[in-house]
């Protein structure tokens, strides 16, 4: 029988791929954060802004992450720094300046991001 601390992380780092996204109505728009984390700890990070005329524009921007216990740590991106806390309820929770930004996970399938 073999132990392997490699299992362990892949384990762990499961709980984390997926689609993980917020989102924001006003009478003005609709602002969608999604965090996108894929395999060999690669991730995307999309910002979309929908207006109440139609207008929509969005940014896509590549990262890498690190999961040590329940903190998920961007590297690679102008949010570099920022760590997620993985709440007692299962979601990312970004707590900053801006106050606290929670985020769902509202899929396991991340493959039409990649």
């Amino acid at each position: 029988m073999s132990c392997s601390s490699d299992n362990d992380d892949n384990d762990k780092d499961s709980i984390l791929l997926g689609v993980w996204q917020t989102s924001e109505v006003t009478t003005e728009a609709t602002t969608t954060f999604t965090l996108v984390f894929g395999d060999n700890n690669t991730g995307l990070s999309i910002y979309a802004i929908e207006t109440n005329t139609g207008e929509e524009t969005s940014s896509l921007e590549p990262f890498n992450w690190e999961l040590n216990g329940k903190v998920v740590t961007l590297l690679d991106t102008d949010v570099s720094g920022n760590s997620y806390e993985i709440n007692d309820d299962g979601q990312l929770e970004l707590t900053g300046s801006a106050g606290v930004v929670v985020l769902d996970k509202i899929s396991n399938d991340y493959s039409d991001y990649y």
